[in-house]
């Protein structure tokens, strides 16, 4: 690994800053080439480079977007593979301009927008380090994450100087300084991009293989989220399995895409090492609930559709358009976590295609994929069933990754069919929680990782997920009540069931337009199910979610039920 004192500043102006302990000590990742000697791996691996190398594998393959970038906003929507390649030099000019220098962190905190993943590129191209951070938090998260960063450069815009808490005593004492991506007239501690876009071109001077490369957090369900440091060696590892030439439900150059995750998620890292090896046509969505969702399916009829699963959700009435909007989709891919039974026979129904694939994949910030399952029509065809099909969210690779389940208090293995902690071992672990490096470790067990989760790893070596641990119920699952719940009472929109210490399972939801939920509806839903509370019905939008549309229970909790404590734990989250 290159030392940061051999990196030296090309601005006099700007020397180099000190160089944090956690950029240079970290727990070194398990690399892998390939997953066969047949296989199709990524061009490269490196971030700074994703969209030079994409465009020279498909140099006029169109790559649109719902609304012009945040930062080019007199730009199209629709450029090409090198277009974007382009803006991205552009925007390292900028950053290099404003004051961006190799082993600084560059905190990306603004609306979300693919225009994130061309701005932490264009700081890995010049050997900083990209943090990117959804702007779903207030300052009590926003604050502690920017406070681990160790004086990074701030990037936002107007909307979260105010939202996150980035107050003037926040940028002197926080930040290196403060650039805001639109105009901020009584800001003056605030800097412009704009003031910057005069900048001359600068050379690329990325970071060695082995080194940080982007930090990124997790869904914080639980709290503040977790800083989560990966290089370009970790992000390889993670991606070999996206570009794999898998039968039926691989990557393809025809494909049209339709992606509508958070850009700034882990999730990005990985797909466009996928997606500049393989050059197929995307739309990427900023907004889920944006008429330009609608417009830009109708227009382009995608073939290959990737979202959260509540994202999806959300979508249902789009995929009983009667414009077929998804008529010519071959395949689903939903990541994260699992998806819901009734959700996946929508829009299942929704596609013209004979034998169309849904493909569920477990994943975590820290590892990326875990498990991976296809779904066919067939398979959810039987409503409210238990358990539900999509709670078996499939099997680790084989050959590539292992997987077992521990006893949440002695860490040992636990035999086949009971419940236990998993834990993983697979290469493109991550290497360090920022900020947190005890928490990381905690989390390690030579090379087995636990992920946090509780579930059931049975006799084919297939894993059930049972709750996150610090949100098990006693009795019963709340991840499997969930499911069945929606797929029992179809003018649901969201349930959650929340532990309670000492208490029954508190369930709450929304339903369609706010229609009131049916008593006679309710009974019959949860007639088998273990005892729970009487529902509690508020709206869609009173859900609090992280940038990833998880529901915060710990918060969801708290403000439904002051007082209540969660069953778990929480020691692995």
């Amino acid at each position: 690994m290159a030392s940061p004192a051999d990196t030296t500043a090309t601005d006099d102006v700007e020397p180099q800053r000190p160089v944090p302990r956690f950029l240079t000590e970290f727990t070194p990742t398990r690399y892998r080439r390939r997953l066969s000697p047949f296989s199709r791996v990524p061009k490269h691996s490196k971030m700074g480079e994703t969209w030079h190398v994409a465009a020279q594998t498909a140099p006029d393959e169109l790559v649109i977007v719902d609304r012009p970038a945040d930062i080019d906003p007199d730009g199209p929507e629709a450029r090409t593979y090198t277009q974007w390649a382009e803006l991205v030099d552009r925007a390292a000019a900028w950053l290099h301009k404003a004051g961006v220098r190799p082993w600084d962190r560059l905190a990306i905190l603004k609306a979300n927008h693919l225009d994130i993943v061309i701005l932490g590129c264009a700081a890995a191209r010049i050997g900083a380090i990209p943090c990117m951070f959804s702007g779903s938090y207030g300052p009590e998260a926003m604050i502690p994450m920017l406070e681990r960063l160790e004086r990074p450069i701030l990037l936002t815009d107007r909307k979260h100087l105010d939202k996150c808490g980035i107050t003037p005593e926040v940028v002197a004492n926080l930040t290196v300084r403060t650039i805001s991506v639109d105009a901020v007239e009584d800001r003056p501690d605030v800097l412009r991009l704009d003031d910057f876009k005069d900048a001359p071109p600068v050379q690329p001077n990325m970071r060695e293989f082995a080194e940080p490369v982007v930090i990124t957090h997790t869904s914080g369900t639980t709290g503040v989220p977790k800083l989560v440091m990966h290089s370009a060696e970790s992000i390889y590892s993670m991606a070999i399995v996206e570009t794999e030439r898998w039968p039926r439900f691989g990557l393809r150059r025809s494909d049209t895409v339709l992606f509508c995750d958070p850009y700034t998620h882990e999730r990005l890292t990985t797909m466009q090492l996928a997606m500049a090896a393989v050059g197929p046509r995307v739309l990427y969505m900023s907004d889920p609930l944006s008429p330009r969702v609608r417009e830009l399916m109708a227009e382009h009829k995608p073939t290959l559709v990737e979202a959260l699963p509540n994202i999806y959700l959300a979508w249902e009435p789009l995929a009983r358009d009667p414009a077929g909007l998804f008529s010519n989709v071959r395949e689903y891919v939903n990541s994260f976590d699992a998806i819901h039974t009734r959700t996946i026979r929508t829009f299942m129904a929704a596609t013209k295609r004979r034998f169309p694939i849904w493909v569920q994949s477990w994943s975590q910030t820290e590892n990326g994929a875990l498990c991976i399952r296809p779904f066919f029509r067939f398979v959810v065809r039987r409503r409210g069933h238990r358990p539900p099909p999509t709670q078996l969210i499939g099997w680790p690779l084989p050959f590539h990754a292992k997987m077992r389940a521990v006893d949440p208090e002695t860490g040992q293995e636990v035999p086949r069919g009971q419940v236990g902690m998993i834990e993983i071992d697979q290469p493109g672990r991550c290497l360090a929680y920022v900020g947190e490096q005890d928490r990381h470790d905690l989390k390690c067990n030579g090379r087995w990782w636990n992920t946090g989760d509780l579930g059931i790893i049975n006799k084919w070596g297939a894993v059930r997920i049972v709750d996150r641990e610090i949100d098990r119920i006693p009795n019963g699952s709340a991840i499997e009540f969930e499911d069945l719940i929606l797929d029992r009472i179809d003018y649901t929109t969201e349930v959650i069931v929340l532990p309670v210490a000492g208490g029954l399972p508190v369930p709450v939801v929304s339903t369609t337009d706010d229609v009131p939920l049916d008593p006679a509806d309710w009974a019959r839903a949860v007639a088998d199910l273990a005892p729970m509370a009487e529902p509690i019905q508020i709206r869609w939008d009173e859900f609090p979610r992280t940038g990833t549309w998880k529901i915060r229970r710990v918060e969801l909790r708290e403000k439904l039920l002051s007082g209540a404590d969660a069953i778990g734990i929480g020691r692995w989250t």
